[in-house]
């Protein structure tokens, strides 16, 4: 099981996974070693490096991020700063091929009307195709009128109990799903001794949405009703629609009923021991990597070590699990998460399984120190700068080997940028576990 750690995340953070893989990539692609290839055919959908080590020819495509059709027109500037200087663009194929080089590591950069810019560097294979978030994409919302049937027959929670009901909805699999559905319980369902209720909901769900989970908790309120923070929930129970076909502003009445237990099988989630205080707030969740789309589960809050999980069976029978932790910097100014991925689901409802995180790193840091000119520090193996204009435009720069500096490449930006932001990542990603 591999992890990977998050830092300073904006509400937008990693849109793209696949830059994120095409860049770690560039590690097994810049072996001296290697034997160059014949550079006319592009890397795989979704973008990456490929074609041996850089020599004197450098093969760019520039790939919409969503449908990885070719940009025609995308302008492509090698070096930073000051010294970045445009080498043309790409042609009605998205491809555009730099001759004459050195063969030293490049920073590329790649810009088109309606994207985002990115950065890449330092690229040392002979292709890179680079995807560009378009600046519009957006699928919309639907909304789904939601129901449990099974809920009205649960036996009504004992005095000083109650029960709760939390829904969440999948998103493309891709590390922006974790900013999608943690940190929001509500709308939910809340059932105590003297108040029985009916279960309903109204969510509203990006219209790529695929899966709706609802998850079933018992808890005690530790004889403090008023204050949730000591409560401790145990998922009783777990109902999954898959399979949805959304599109924008549509209106859907779903009826969920539970999943029978004899397909699902109790998970416990252990999260790092933080010790030395460096994070406050630790909240453990599973998900579920199914069809394309990762499906996380809802916060039940720090204490909630508890989970059902469905098992390799029916939809389920290709799915992964997750282990994510989130946490507060201490700060209360950002957030770090940490997780491990591609866990294969229980064989039975029997068959328990524990889900662990690994160790948070400390967060990396960005300061201005000049007109486009910015100091990095981190921990971590890789880094992703976002960085934002306040006319909307763009640049997302992504870093291997980490930096202590970087510099914006002349040209890219119309104008200064009033925000920034920085991730970094350790460099154990399993390509397969996703």
């Amino acid at each position: 099981m591999k992890s990977i750690a998050l830092f300073n995340l904006s509400s937008g953070a990693i849109r793209a996974l696949c830059a994120a893989l095409c860049a770690i990539s560039i590690v097994a692609c810049g072996d001296d070693d290697q034997t160059p290839t014949v550079t006319t055919v592009p890397a795989a959908d979704g973008g990456g490096v490929s074609g041996g080590p850089l020599m004197d020819t450098l093969t760019v495509y520039a790939i919409d991020s969503d449908s990885n059709a070719p940009i025609a027109g995308a302008d492509v500037w090698l070096g930073a700063g000051q010294s970045a200087h445009k080498v043309g663009q790409t042609g009605s194929d998205g491809k555009l091929v730099v001759s004459s080089l050195d063969g030293s590591p490049q920073m590329l950069t790649v810009s088109a009307a309606g994207y985002a810019a990115a950065s890449w560097g330092l690229v040392k294979s002979a292709v890179a195709q680079i995807p560009l978030e378009s600046m519009a994409s957006n699928s919309g919302t639907a909304t789904i009128s939601l129901s449990l049937p099974g809920w009205d027959d649960l036996p009504a929670p004992a005095a000083g109990n109650y029960r709760i009901a939390r829904f969440a909805f999948s998103r493309p699999r891709g590390l922006e799903a974790l900013e999608a559905t943690l940190a929001s319980a509500a709308p939910d369902c809340k059932e105590t001794a003297d108040a029985p209720a009916s279960c309903s909901a109204t969510l509203t769900v990006p219209a790529d949405s695929t899966a709706v989970l609802a998850v079933i908790a018992e808890g005690s309120d530790a004889g403090t009703p008023d204050d949730p923070s000591d409560d401790q929930l145990s998922v009783t129970g777990l109902g999954i629609e898959t399979g949805l076909s959304l599109h924008n502003a549509i209106t859907m009445a779903l009826s969920m009923p539970l999943m029978d237990r004899t397909s699902l099988a109790p998970a416990t989630l252990m999260t790092v021991n933080l010790g030395d205080g460096a994070f406050d707030d630790v909240i453990g969740v599973p998900g579920i990597s199914l069809d394309s789309q990762l499906l996380l589960y809802p916060s039940l809050g720090s204490a909630s070590t508890s989970f059902l999980v469905p098992t390799a069976s029916g939809a389920f029978v290709n799915a992964k699990l997750w282990a994510v932790a989130t946490a507060n910097d201490g700060g209360g100014s950002g957030w770090s998460r940490v997780y491990e991925r591609g866990i294969d689901p229980p064989e039975d409802s029997t068959d328990a399984i524990s889900l662990a995180t690994t160790a948070f790193i400390a967060s990396p840091t960005v300061t201005k120190m000049g007109t486009s000119d910015y100091a990095l520090t981190s921990d971590g193996n890789l880094q992703r700068l976002e960085f934002a204009t306040p006319s909307g435009e763009r640049l997302n720069a992504l870093l291997f080997p980490t930096q202590s500096e970087f510099q914006i490449p002349a040209g890219v930006l119309s104008e200064e940028p009033n925000s920034v932001t920085t991730e970094s990542f350790d460099l154990e990603v399993d390509l397969t576990s996703f």
